[in-house]
């Protein structure tokens, strides 16, 4: 597992934002709302597969902090929802002028 993710250290992650739109430029519509969507079910699936204990009882292994799994979840998985969605309203605005 890698945080935040691999090739990146936290200080990149305008990098890794940038990069990963550039991976994901030819994505339509369709398959924007299919990932968003695949992603929130594995939130879930994720969250609902574990344990208080497992959620909350120590750190995420090979985070390198002190946060719990269930404390990345709680804060990761919105933010990445709220960042599509600013990204989306901003592209729509765009296209609006």
């Amino acid at each position: 597992m890698f945080f935040p993710a691999e090739g990146y250290k936290w200080n990149d992650l305008k990098r890794y934002n940038a990069d990963l739109r550039q991976r994901q430029n030819d994505l339509d519509w369709d398959g924007a709302k299919s990932a968003l969507a695949s992603g929130y079910a594995d939130l879930i699936a994720f969250i609902t597969s574990k344990s208080e204990a497992e959620l909350y009882g120590g750190p995420m292994k090979g985070a390198n902090n002190k946060w719990t799994p269930g404390r990345w979840a709680e804060a990761a998985g919105p933010s990445h929802f709220r960042s599509a969605a600013k990204f989306v309203r901003a592209e729509i605005r765009s296209r609006e002028l």
